[in-house]
């Protein structure tokens, strides 16, 4: 390590460091956002090393993503997305120098991860950190319009929102992503007390690495699809506590599922609360408030001075951070939070969230997922010439 003399007033006091090294700077840089990491990785090779061993203790908070696409084809999704970091607390944007992507049909979110699009000729989807590679394989067998969709493990799942003409309005078909054979295999169909409701519109999805949850926004009817047995469980319902919801939306964060339900009506919610499922046995299920969004938040998620039912909310549940949003997007703001010893703690709302709608034009629609994004995926981005502007804080 470099060291200097010190002479103050002309004398000689000993040596004292003029760099920082080993510990102290991998601690140093452990606090970092992402990008500023990337570029500590230029100032040296020292630092390119530091950098690397600081990644042991780095935690990875997920970001937010916003996308704009076309409402008519040929459904273009635009080369600039916006994307919330909430370690440097700012709005990032994202141009990408590819082509932009075009649909057949429109895309949309599941389960905070996942983006697809399906038409009669093929389905696309993209689970990458920043959703720069799409996936085209052929379309499921059985004719769909408004279905549930998921990732569980290296299996694509699709179930219910089937047309009227077909036989089963409750099929399920599986596709093994990684097997390349190009088959969807059917599976055990969608328990029939489902039968008003076996759709996206009306069903909010989460996955574990085994299985798929869904839950009935309104009634919180719930069961499970095990992706080994290729079978449903129902399980009790999904209203916690003594508290009437009147909907409600569910996620996964870290290994425990995570339930946000809506109190009070339509016109005049006062309340959304969150709760963890602590005990997942499938005949018995016990939760555990993590926290209550603050009404101010609350007020602010519905927009000032709107006149709009609040009918549902979006939850995006990944690693340690939440995020909710109106699901019909009527210029409110999301609110974030993070989970920290098991609660829900640093409230925020994302103002620029609404000033980022606001620029779509009235022929985009916009798409909202959440993804981990760690420093490797970083890298695969400016290798696939991603570049990044920081904006502004929230």
């Amino acid at each position: 390590m470099e060291k200097k003399k010190n002479n103050n007033n002309g004398g000689d006091f000993g040596e004292e460091e003029s760099s920082i090294d080993g510990d102290i700077l991998e601690s140093i840089l452990s606090y970092l956002p992402l990008l500023d990491l990337d570029s500590a990785c230029q100032v040296s090779k020292s630092w390119n090393r530091a950098v690397f061993y600081s990644l042991r203790r780095l935690k990875t908070m997920p970001w937010l993503f916003v996308y704009n696409q076309r409402n008519s084809p040929p459904y273009t999704m635009a080369t600039m997305a916006m994307a919330y970091d909430p370690k440097s607390e700012a709005w990032i944007e994202l141009n990408t120098a590819s082509s932009p992507v075009e649909h057949v049909s429109v895309a949309r979110s599941s389960h905070s991860t996942l983006l697809y699009a399906l038409s009669p000729a093929r389905f696309s989807f993209s689970t990458d950190a920043f959703h720069l590679t799409w996936q085209h394989v052929a379309p499921p067998r059985v004719w769909r319009i408004d279905p549930i969709v998921a990732v569980v493990g290296r299996s694509l799942i699709i179930a219910g929102g089937v047309c009227d003409f077909e036989e089963d309005r409750f099929a399920v078909e599986l596709f093994d992503i990684e097997s390349g054979d190009g088959a969807w295999e059917r599976c055990e169909s969608m328990p029939d007390f489902l039968y008003e409701s076996a759709s996206s519109t009306w069903l909010s999805v989460a996955v574990s690495s085994e299985k798929m949850y869904v839950t009935e926004k309104r009634s919180g009817v719930t069961c499970s699809f095990n992706l080994v047995t290729r079978s449903w469980t129902k399980l009790l319902d999904l209203c916690p506590g003594e508290c009437s919801l009147y909907s409600r939306s569910i996620g996964f964060s870290g290994n425990r599922l995570i339930v946000a339900g809506i109190i009070g009506d339509e016109y005049n919610p006062t309340g959304i609360e969150l709760w963890k499922v602590i005990d997942s046995d499938e005949s018995h299920l016990k939760f555990e408030s993590i926290g209550s969004m603050p009404e101010t938040y609350l007020e602010k998620l519905r927009g000032i001075n709107s006149d709009w039912p609040l009918t549902s909310i979006v939850l995006n549940a990944v690693g340690d951070m939440v995020y909710v949003h109106d699901a019909a997007e009527n210029g409110g703001e999301i609110v974030a939070a993070e989970i920290e010893g098991g609660k829900l703690c640093k409230w925020r709302t994302l103002p620029n969230a609404d000033a980022t709608w606001n620029k779509s034009h009235a022929a985009e629609r916009v798409i909202v997922a959440c993804s981990n994004v760690g420093f490797s995926d970083l890298k695969l981005a400016f290798r696939n010439n991603l570049s990044f502007l920081s904006t502004s804080k929230y």
